[in-house]
């Protein structure tokens, strides 16, 4: 092959053919340890975007103490105290890793006014509730704009953010609670009848419609929070209140934050003695607790449905004498419709009725006759009886031997306790007085259910303790019951007019042969 002078001059090629795909640059091989990051811990991160304050609050400067009806728009530090009258949380969706989750929305009022207050969180949603006795430190005030920040009944409103801003501080009073203080109904005055109130039955029937309608009502029963799915995928709770007076029944639906208002709390500090702080945690209670709704929303219906608008307030055992009323006839109606209500302590004494120079003894007509003529009294004597009926065995069959009530629900079970479906509290059970049905004698008969035995005398009629009832098969149960009935038995009996105690019973503290 000839070469020319062209190719004799031109340079030769030094470099290898260029591969179908660029190469890679070879990667060190990763040595054990820790990866390198960018010079902060996880911990220090966690600080600057969480900061935790470990030393407690101490205002800045010095704060004016006010009442509410005291506040006025613009830059003031104030302080003032007042209970939680209603919530709305609202959630947020964060721009950066510094900005607030969310807010949660209170109205709080004293005895003078109320206003609204938008507590702003950025690590976790703040444990409030109904009710609750806080104070708020502020330095600034503001109106609000046509009712787009705050409600009608409460116009003014502030706005804290104790995570960010140490100027402002919102406290909870756990323990510090006395129950007394911001307890009367706004604008009550003493002597007077509180504007606005009336029956749940006239508020069914279109006092709904009024501005500001008040019906006080007290908790017949709390059922169990269930969780709803809206139509965006988020999650709400629920909780429906059975509430009445002494003219109607409805419900009341709590949603959102105000569902764990009835529920009972577990406290953060245990070490405790004061007795409303506790009583506050053990939640709603049935016939006790006794509820102030203004300006609430009715659906009507067979049950009627009531639930909480922007505008509605809430006054939890609000303290004026209609509440006390409601109060004492809601413990007598549940005493008296409880299945197995508690037996009177202190109330009678059994060995002055066992060893007394004088015993009485009673008919059933005589004891009917006495306890109408001295409706107040407080007596004790002796029925010569005879059992007619004897229902053991069947309430055993029907898993019903032990009942008791929670929530305002009956509870029925073959244990001497079970845990309550609604509040998941364990609950003592005792010996269901229907076990024992129609007694005699021959004067009248008491029906069953309508004696109400202490434990001494459920001992003294079986020959055991309650509790070992749940030993027996069921041939010993059958044995059990025919063996007692048609027995004459003499009842060392109780009675009391306050029918908060024992609900209109006969109360047998011992039985004898």
């Amino acid at each position: 092959m000839e070469t020319t002078t062209a190719d004799a001059l031109a340079p030769r090629a030094s470099y290898p053919p260029t591969p179908d795909s660029s190469p890679t640059k070879p990667t060190a091989a990763l040595l054990p340890g820790p990866s390198v990051g960018d010079g902060f811990t996880s911990q220090e991160k966690s600080d600057a975007l969480k900061p935790v304050f470990v030393q407690p609050w101490v205002p800045p400067a010095d704060y004016e103490e006010c009442q509410i009806r005291e506040l006025h728009p613009g830059p003031r530090a104030v302080t003032f105290m007042g209970r939680v009258a209603n919530i709305f949380d609202i959630a947020n969706t964060p721009k950066t890793a510094r900005s607030a989750k969310g807010c949660v929305k209170l109205c709080v009022k004293d005895e003078t006014g109320a206003i609204t207050v938008r507590v702003w969180f950025a690590s976790q949603m703040p444990v409030i509730r109904l009710g609750l006795l806080v104070s708020i430190w502020s330095n600034h005030v503001s109106d609000g704009e046509n009712g787009t920040l705050s409600s009608t009944g409460a116009p003014l409103f502030v706005s804290l953010f104790p995570e960010r801003d140490r100027n402002c501080y919102f406290m909870v009073h756990e323990n510090s609670d006395d129950g007394r203080l911001c307890t009367k109904p706004l604008g009550y005055r003493s002597g007077h009848p509180l504007a606005g109130l009336m029956t749940l039955q006239n508020f069914i029937d279109g006092g709904c419609d009024v501005v500001g309608a008040k019906i006080l009502v007290v908790v017949k029963a709390v059922g169990a929070k269930k969780t709803f799915t809206r139509k965006d995928s988020s999650t709400t709770e629920s909780i429906s209140v059975q509430i009445h007076d002494d003219t109607a029944h409805a419900i009341l639906g709590l949603w959102g934050i105000n569902s764990n208002s009835p529920l009972r709390q577990v406290s953060r500090d245990t070490n405790t003695s004061n007795p409303e702080a506790i009583r506050s945690r053990e939640g709603w209670k049935a016939g006790e607790t006794i509820l102030l709704l203004q300006s609430a929303s009715c659906k009507p219906g067979r049950t009627p449905y009531l639930t909480l608008s922007s505008a509605s307030m809430v006054d939890v055992n609000p303290a004026f004498p209609d509440a006390d009323w409601l109060r004492h006839w809601a413990l007598r109606q549940r005493s008296r419709e409880s299945v197995n209500p508690l037996f009177p302590a202190n109330t009678f004494k059994l060995q002055t009725l066992k060893h007394g120079p004088v015993r009485c003894l009673y008919t059933i007509a005589e004891l009917d006759e006495f306890a109408r003529v001295a409706p107040a009294e407080t007596f004790q004597g002796c029925l010569s009886v005879l059992i007619t009926e004897m229902k053991i065995l069947d309430v055993w069959k029907r898993q019903m031997l032990f009942s008791g009530e929670c929530c305002g629900t009956p509870i029925y079970a073959n244990a001497t306790s079970v845990q309550c479906n609604n509040c998941e509290a364990l609950v003592g059970l005792r010996l269901n007085p229907k076990v024992v049905g129609q007694v005699m004698d021959e004067t009248a008969c008491v029906g069953a259910g309508k004696l109400l035995f202490s434990d001494q005398a459920w001992q003294d009629l079986f020959g055991r303790r309650p509790e070992d009832l749940l030993r027996l098969s069921n041939e010993e149960m059958k044995f059990l019951s025919d063996r007692l009935l048609f027995c004459r038995i003499t009842l060392l009996f109780g009675w009391t007019g306050d029918e908060s105690k024992a609900g209109g019973r006969i109360c047998v503290l011992g039985v004898q042969s």
